[in-house]
């Protein structure tokens, strides 16, 4: 868990993949949220774009980092032997930069005074994620929790590597599957899902209320939700040797079977 097999080239790569996606996460998501200009999108036209982001990001680095482009996943990837410690500290750091940028970038490309989610919107609320006025903040709390939950055991299937056969369109299924957890809990809470997806806009809005609840439930779902796997889904340690592969495998592991085969 604290040691891998890693170099500072691995490393560094990872890390850029990371901010970059993460930069890409907020920059695309967030401005698919924009609604002071010409079109007022509607919610399932946000979570939708939302979720074809994270299918254009893992397309982009799935096989480099994995695209976790969430802590709350990469504390699962760690719980699972995935990533060591040393690992997910710095994807931490490469995601919280990579959030900050990617707002950054989206406010210096739109017009001052129109980054706002509709004409009458408030200017520092942008992309911000908040609690519906009448969910209390347990409810708001279990709510991220479970849907991170559920987002999490998706990741742990897709590492399985009993699933290694059916890896076909990877990034169509998670980007879906986000769009639909999204387009689910997204009226409670803005369904983050994600600590830094709450964030970049928190940081550069400077809006705060709530915002430990899109910390503590991501990572207390994701957390709950790898350990559940490990201990009742996973195979046994014999197994998994038989059948060990990289975390990153399953996204290319058809392309690795027919090059034995050619072989």
């Amino acid at each position: 868990m604290f040691h891998g097999n890693f170099s500072t080239k691995d490393i560094f790569t990872n890390a850029v993949a990371e901010f970059l996606g993460t930069a890409m996460l907020i920059f695309l998501g967030c401005v698919g949220c924009l609604g002071s200009l010409t079109v007022q999108p509607s919610h399932l036209q946000i979570t939708l774009n939302f979720g074809l982001t994270v299918l254009i990001i893992i397309q982009c680095f799935g096989h480099i980092s994995n695209a976790h482009i969430n802590p709350a996943i990469t504390v699962g990837a760690v719980i699972l032997g995935k990533k060591t410690v040393y690992e997910a500290f710095l994807y931490f750091i490469a995601q919280i930069f990579g959030t900050i940028v990617g707002f950054g970038l989206l406010k210096i490309i739109t017009p001052i005074g129109f980054l706002k989610a509709s004409v009458n919107s408030s200017l520092n609320e942008f992309c911000i994620t908040d609690l519906h006025p009448h969910v209390s903040l347990m409810q708001g709390l279990l709510i991220e929790g479970i849907a991170t939950a559920i987002l999490m055991f998706i990741a742990c299937s897709i590492w399985d590597v009993r699933n290694c056969q059916d890896t076909d369109a990877v990034s169509i299924k998670f980007g879906l599957s986000v769009t639909a957890l999204a387009t689910s809990f997204g009226p409670y809470t803005g369904c983050s899902m994600n600590p830094v997806r709450s964030l970049g806009p928190a940081i550069w809005n400077n809006y705060w209320r709530h915002h430990w609840i899109y910390w503590l439930g991501p990572l207390g779902g994701a957390l709950f939700a790898s350990l559940i796997y490990k201990t009742i889904f996973s195979i046994n340690d014999q197994d998994n040797r038989e059948i060990n592969i990289a975390e990153n495998t399953a996204l290319n592991c058809i392309n690795l079977q027919k090059s034995s085969q050619t072989i």
